[in-house]
């Protein structure tokens, strides 16, 4: 059965203790600088940075930390964006590309540094290509990178040398990337709750923001039990920011996505012998991991919406037998689904207005990207610099049509394969 929180407490009794993650549900009048609505990594790595420059911030979340995607995810850490590096060199030009490019880089070693040595970092991602066609493209991409970007640390492989580092059971080559790495996201997030706090930043869970009103050059974010008074204010929740800002149904499109831990077992080591985790080419894209107690994290799959299909389970014990087959008898110790945030062109739309930023738009791309994020957003209030303009500026008219325009195109061209094998499975 799919549930939708996952506990952040770890497994095991060597686990790190869990910091108290908030000072309780919001309730009163608060005058703050900043306010944060969402603590999952975007809106935790704001408030980290923004308490480290001096600022009065107050995090709003809805549910638990990392609630959201944040405590969910596959894990990966890589550089780069939805949008494939020949397409960001097509839409942008090359300058544009490239300072993008670097921004993503420099996220990812952000994302290390802060991590440190309490998030099970393990180095390495493999990219697999499924088909001929994904073997060109990972090529394609792979030359963008070095030779345009100057992205050196990504090597291809061909498919004997692929097959000793990731044991999928078909697959054209690939590519491994070596400054990608993956973590435990549950941990990551705890990480950022702790330097948050220690900087000074008031979390509070159980307290979705309801209403935001702006008078007089201050902005008032109303919650059932009090409401935070701020020049400021940062909408860090992805699509579920919909409620406080309108146009967010049509800049980003929810997508339930799947998720599966298989129990421990040494063949895990062996499958995935020397990378961390990868994913493929496949049209609704597996992407796996080895966990540091020898567990494989697999998720794919994906169905436009926010309702999880019939027999998603099955489907994705299916996929995962499918991909890895010398692990098919693995018992399956959890499952559970999450909603990633897509937008048509696989870039974010981050806007600033009026002392409101929106933060949106991550495609599965959150941990590394959602981390600087926050660093840009601090120093962007704080006048130290105004880099988060190179994202501001981007195109944001390649939007999504009407709710239901939305998903009959994100079902045609995306995600046919895995809805065609949901559909056969629950007429069977």
């Amino acid at each position: 059965m799919y549930f939708d929180t996952i506990d952040l407490r770890s497994r095991g009794a060597s686990a790190p203790s869990q910091p108290r993650a908030s000072q309780g549900g919001f309730v009163g009048l608060r005058n703050a600088e900043v306010c944060v609505v969402g603590a999952g990594y975007a809106g935790l790595s704001t408030a980290l940075h923004l308490a480290q420059a001096g600022y009065d911030t107050v995090v709003l979340e809805a549910h638990k930390v990392g609630a959201g995607a944040s405590g969910r995810n596959g894990g990966q850490v890589m550089p780069g964006f939805a949008a494939d590096p020949h397409a960001l060199q097509d839409q942008l030009g090359v300058r544009k590309a490239t300072a993008l490019w670097g921004l993503s880089v420099e996220a990812v070693a952000k994302t290390r540094a802060l991590a440190g040595t309490t998030c099970d970092i393990d180095p390495k991602v493999a990219i697999v290509a499924a088909d001929q066609t994904g073997s060109a493209e990972i090529a394609r991409a792979v030359a963008v990178r070095r030779d345009v970007f100057g992205d050196r640390q990504i090597a291809l492989h061909d498919a004997d040398s692929l097959g000793r580092a990731v044991g999928v059971a078909t697959q054209q080559g690939g590519a491994i990337d070596a400054r990608a790495f993956a973590l435990d996201p549950r941990k990551y997030v705890r990480t950022l709750v702790q330097l948050a706090r220690d900087a000074g930043a008031a979390i509070h869970e159980d307290s979705p923001a309801l209403r935001l009103a702006r008078a007089n050059g201050v902005w008032t974010v109303e919650t059932a039990t009090g409401c935070v008074r701020a020049a400021h204010v940062v909408l860090a929740a992805n699509v579920d920011n919909a409620g406080l800002a309108s146009d967010t149904d049509r800049l980003a499109a929810p997508v339930r996505t799947f998720m599966l831990e298989t129990s421990p077992s040494p063949l895990v080591g062996q499958a995935l012998a020397d990378v961390a985790a990868g994913y493929d080419t496949t049209a609704s894209l597996h992407y796996y991991r080895r966990t540091a107690d020898g567990r494989l994290q697999f998720g794919g799959g994906g169905w436009p919406g926010r309702i999880a299909p019939p027999l998603a389970g099955l489907y994705l014990r299916r996929e995962m037998a499918r991909v890895f087959p010398q692990l098919a008898h693995l018992p399956v110790a959890r499952e559970w689904s999450g909603l990633v945030d897509v937008t048509t062109d696989g870039l974010p739309r981050f806007a600033r207005a009026d002392g409101l930023i929106r933060l949106l738009g991550f495609c599965g791309h959150g941990i590394a990207l959602a981390t600087l994020a926050g660093q840009l957003v601090a120093d962007a209030i704080d006048d130290q610099s105004d880099r988060l303009a190179l994202f501001t500026r981007l195109d944001q008219t390649r939007n999504w049509p009407t709710a239901a325009g939305r998903t009959a195109q994100l079902a045609i061209q995306s995600f046919a394969p895995s809805m065609a094998r949901f559909l056969k499975l629950a007429s069977a």
